[in-house]
């Protein structure tokens, strides 16, 4: 095996040639890098964003496990310190609650109106509807609403979407001529011409007979006849429903009467049901009605025959709302404290390098 030529050792001084890589400046130790101004002042920045940020968060941390009660009053008037774990009485509206999902195909949760707020106070629940029911009040965070992740997207759900909300007649009466109607809930609405005005409402002329089908009357044709022979003539009928043996006729007098009738006749196979009617018209069509007078579909009713009134009333929440989080106590919140601790670190470090960085970069040099 040939032996490889013995390497000549290297004159001091001597050029390399070209490519070649000199060892001792590969060798060279590096500088170590250096903290910017920019860089240390945007940490620095962040570090106390975040501290911001979780402010809130720091402050429940360290609030009592203990519940402690609040008036919905004291609530509104700013009296109970927010980011505490509460117990508050209020009434839920459920069937005004708005659901904010996390993601598609996700119940999230639903933010429920309090009774007589005014939209001021809102309770914050799961969406699932499994909990426990709250039969002495409702405990949870007490927030902001706007301090909420999905606060944006409820308002503007609210602000689209009519809820609808309920009022007497009289209330209504008493709100045509300024448009503010107060509601059954203790709330107050303010309504304009475009909103929708409905009710359903028992129609005191007509009643629906059920009439089942036996072996004296075995079809339509012969409860016809037994109908009108009655004093009850059908003014419509329904198709036969094989399944149940049955018909259901219309007749023109109210179900007191026609069941007062269907006993004299001995039609004992027979019920009669009241007629529901849906009124609907605008807020600006019922305030040009004469006074005194409810006019709906073309019909005037009579206070006496309307229960309630039904109000589709555009109305956005108000500035200043509060938010009941259920769900949430003190101690899930044991983690604020570490990353507290962390980003003061970072900040008393970058703060210090920035300091080093102004006296290196910034500051004009000192003649020795």
């Amino acid at each position: 095996m040939a032996e490889s030529p013995p390497i000549e050792p290297r004159d001091p001084g001597a050029p390399f040639p070209p490519g070649a890589l000199d060892p001792d400046l590969v060798k060279l130790p590096r500088s170590r890098p250096r903290v910017g101004v920019i860089t240390a002042l945007g940490l620095c920045g962040l570090s106390v964003m975040f501290l911001l940020r979780l402010a809130p968060d720091r402050r429940f941390a360290g609030a009592s496990d203990q519940a402690a009660p609040a008036a919905v009053a004291d609530i509104l008037a700013g009296k109970v310190p927010t980011e505490q774990l509460i117990t508050v009485a209020g009434e839920p509206l459920v069937s005004q609650s708005i659901r904010a999902m996390k993601n598609p195909g996700n119940l999230g949760l639903r933010v429920v109106p309090v009774r007589g707020t005014g939209d001021r106070l809102w309770l914050v629940v799961p969406g699932d509807g499994w909990q426990p029911p709250q039969v002495t009040g409702t405990t949870g965070r007490l927030r902001r609403l706007d301090d909420l992740a999905f606060a944006e997207a409820v308002r503007r759900y609210a602000a689209a979407h009519p809820r609808p909300v309920f009022a007497t007649a009289a209330a209504v009466h008493a709100g045509l001529a300024t448009g503010r109607v107060d509601t059954v809930s203790g709330d107050q609405v303010v309504l304009t011409s475009g909103d929708v005005v409905a009710l359903d409402a028992i129609d005191p002329d007509a009643s629906t007979i059920a009439a089942a089908f036996t072996e004296r009357l075995p079809d339509t044709a012969a409860w016809t006849r037994a109908l009108t022979a009655a004093g009850l003539p059908p003014t419509a009928t329904s198709a036969a429903d094989p399944a149940l043996g049955q018909v259901r006729f219309t007749v023109a007098a109210p179900a007191a009467a026609a069941a007062a009738k269907l006993d004299a006749a001995k039609l004992w196979g027979a019920r009669p049901e009241p007629v529901t009617r849906h009124y609907q018209t605008t807020w600006s069509e019922l305030r040009a009605q004469p006074a005194g007078a409810l006019v709906l579909g073309g019909k005037s009713l009579p206070d006496g025959q309307i229960e309630l009134l039904g109000l589709y009333a555009s109305r956005g929440i108000p500035d200043g709302a509060y938010a009941v989080v259920t769900g949430e106590v003190p101690d899930d919140y044991w983690y604020v404290l570490p990353i507290t601790l962390a980003l003061v670190a970072i900040f008393l470090v970058f703060a210090w390098a920035m300091v080093g960085a102004i006296r290196r970069d910034l500051l004009p040099a000192r003649a020795a």
